[in-house]
């Protein structure tokens, strides 16, 4: 087993802004970069290849014009928390990160890219990762909602943020219309990314989300396995379109969203709690629709300003 606090893949060796390491689950561990923009110049560099090399495997298609742009522009200096997934032999399986971000008045992350290389995707790690953010984030203001934005075009992932959180706590909800502040607040965040014009303020969808990439975003179309919801998807969301999504979190839920990882667990265990089977209904694409999740096994959620 890796030592805790030692980095064993070359690249991530002598960078001049050492990430903080910590255990994300079971035989991974996590680097996570809390100020990114203290990376030189060529730690920069090295990083991101790794990016660029783990979006090509968790999406199977070639993304490296994507990340080229997003570095050119200032990535690292606009991120707030990078981190990487590393596995069992110390090597990047995947990444995430977000911008800690005002919109409308309210304090809110901002989801940046995220994946996982299909090898690793039935450990779970997309939600390992969602629920450390969010608990840094959300136990650092426990008084006050955080909300949580994305743009994603992955059905599993829009429908796992909802079981996760509830229905009533993540929008767009089809049968009902946007309450003012979550209008507001998509609009300020849609603005902010370059998305103004592009955004529907009743449905969330914004046309040509994903103008950055030259080719496919995904190998394969992605599906959740939900017949309706896939059917919405497909309908639509054009192959360059994106849904912006947006949750409230609190600290209740918060816990709920811990309370339901820790049932997966038990759940992949073979224990399942006293009182019955607990409720979780995992994908055949490895992402678990009772905790929220921003990159699962294929979601992309293209990054600010790239």
């Amino acid at each position: 087993m890796p030592s805790p606090t030692r980095l064993q893949y070359p690249d991530l060796h002598d960078l001049s802004s050492p990430p903080v390491i910590s255990d994300l689950c079971a035989g991974y561990r996590l680097a996570r970069w809390d100020s990114p923009a203290d990376l030189a110049p060529g730690c920069r560099d090295r990083l991101h290849h790794i990016l660029r090399d783990l979006a090509a495997r968790a999406f199977a298609a070639d993304h490296s014009g994507y990340w080229r742009g997003r570095v050119d522009a200032g990535f690292f200096d606009q991120i707030s928390t990078l981190a990487l997934i590393l596995g069992p032999d110390g090597a990047p399986v995947g990444w995430g990160g977000y911008h800690r971000r005002r919109f409308a008045g309210r304090r809110a992350l901002y989801l940046d890219a995220a994946g996982v290389v299909p090898a690793h995707r039935r450990f779970g790690l997309s939600a390992a990762l969602m629920s450390h953010f969010l608990s840094r984030e959300v136990l650092t203001h426990p008084l006050s909602p955080t909300y949580v934005v994305l743009r994603t075009r992955h059905p599993a992932v829009y429908s796992a943020w909802r079981d996760g959180l509830g229905r009533n706590r993540v929008h767009p909800h089809r049968d009902r219309p946007l309450p003012v502040r979550i209008r507001r607040l998509a609009g300020d965040a849609a603005a902010w990314l370059g998305d103004g014009p592009r955004l529907d303020p009743d449905t969330l969808l914004v046309r040509d989300a994903y103008r950055m990439f030259d080719g496919d975003i995904y190998g394969v179309r992605p599906r959740s396995g939900d017949e309706r919801l896939d059917a919405y998807f497909e309908r639509e969301i054009g192959p360059k379109d994106a849904l912006l999504v947006v949750a409230r979190i609190s600290v209740p839920a918060l816990a709920r969203v811990l309370v339901g990882r820790a049932l997966a667990r038990r759940r992949s265990a073979g224990r399942p709690p006293s009182g019955g089977r607990p409720r979780i209904a995992t994908r055949d694409d490895g992402v678990r629709r009772s905790v929220p999740t921003g990159a699962g096994a294929g979601g992309i959620i293209p990054g600010g300003r790239p």
